[in-house]
């Protein structure tokens, strides 16, 4: 058997004593911490990973952890058409996107490649300027023209 039922696909420093690791568990999601001192995690801790991780270990996904609480770009459901940027894991209420097929849609076959955490609120009176960039590729939708076009592109969050 050449395949694997379990690809990690996220897996970041979630505070000094736990990483926090996502894997697509044979098309269903899971997610859970591992105890750096043993490097261990708990079976019964494990919990849904929809929005946190892809299904399909062929879809583009990314994620970072800002402060408790993931930032995620993946596909919401099993079969790879709802494209889905999500914050949960935190002390905040889950949040994503809504699914509008005018922007980051399924037809247009957005693949996710990276994310980061850009802190602007140094300066800032409010402290409330802080932004996660997720950059990804897609088919452009907008031309109408006969040659697929992709594109890259760049969502901003608030955090």
């Amino acid at each position: 058997q050449t395949d694997c039922f379990n690809y990690v696909r996220f897996l970041q420093s979630y505070n000094s004593s736990h990483l926090y690791a996502c894997g697509t568990y044979a098309f269903q999601p899971k997610c859970t911490y591992i105890e750096l001192s043993g490097f261990t995690l708990d079976p019964v801790a494990f919990e849904d990973g929809k929005g946190k991780c892809p299904y399909d270990p062929t879809k583009g996904h990314t994620g970072l952890i800002v402060d408790g609480e993931l930032y995620s770009a993946t596909f919401n459901n099993f079969l790879g058409t709802e494209p889905v940027i999500l914050r949960n894991l935190g002390p905040h209420y889950s949040m994503k996107t809504e699914y509008l097929t005018s922007w980051l849609n399924g037809f247009a076959e957005p693949h996710f490649v990276a994310s980061a955490f850009v802190p602007e609120s140094a300066g800032s009176g409010s402290g409330d300027d802080d932004k996660v960039y997720f950059f990804f590729s897609e088919r452009a939708v907008e031309y109408d023209c006969y040659a697929e076009q992709v594109v890259a592109r760049v969502a901003r969050v608030c955090k």
